[in-house]
């Protein structure tokens, strides 16, 4: 019975592994004794660091770095919005403020206002020839997109740690569960 059920759940175990061509979603800056490397956190072991230089993972792309020569390890995960984001919630604040100040939002007068009618309301307002409707579109649009970008830069997590001269491994050794806390994989 025993040989059965490990035989039926094998193939659930063989895709739990790690594959390759997955973006990794931490950057890292190691300086170690050799120089400055950029790249994507991967992994860790006792006594090193693994990165990939581009933002997907594959063997040919992995570092693996000594402990014992590190000098500084920064690991950057961007978690919050960028400005590309912070112009989107503009764009969508304004266009969305611009249909909701106008009172009427139901169009074929049935008494529901759809999503389509609020959209179209939405585009009809950014149109408008209300100048009082256009600016109060737009202060809530800038709104939105200072918003989104106090958001982006309050949600950044950074991990940063300065390798004593001597003593590096151990110093890591020690520092594992910082990393740990810090990368959830």
């Amino acid at each position: 019975m025993k040989i059965l059920l490990i035989l039926i759940y094998f193939p659930l175990f063989s895709f739990c592994q790690y594959t390759k061509d997955v973006k990794l979603p931490y950057k890292a800056i190691i300086i170690s004794d050799s120089g400055i490397v950029k790249g994507y956190f991967f992994s860790y072991s006792d006594s090193a660091v693994i990165i990939s230089t581009t933002k997907t993972y594959s063997p040919n792309s992995s570092m693996i770095i000594a402990a014992s020569t590190i000098n500084k390890l920064k690991v950057k995960h961007k978690t919050g919005s960028t400005i590309l984001g912070a112009f989107a919630a503009s764009i969508i604040g304004f266009t969305v403020t611009a249909g909701l100040t106008k009172n009427s939002g139901d169009v074929n007068n049935d008494g529901k206002t759809s999503f389509w009618e609020l959209l179209y309301t939405a585009i009809e307002g950014t149109t408008s020839s209300n100048k009082h409707r256009r600016n109060t579109a737009f202060i809530v649009g800038a709104a939105g997109g200072a918003t989104a970008m106090v958001i982006g830069l309050i949600a950044n997590k950074n991990l940063s740690l300065t390798f004593p001269v001597n003593g590096r491994c151990k110093f890591f050794m020690e520092n594992k569960h910082k990393v740990n806390e810090f990368v959830d994989f």
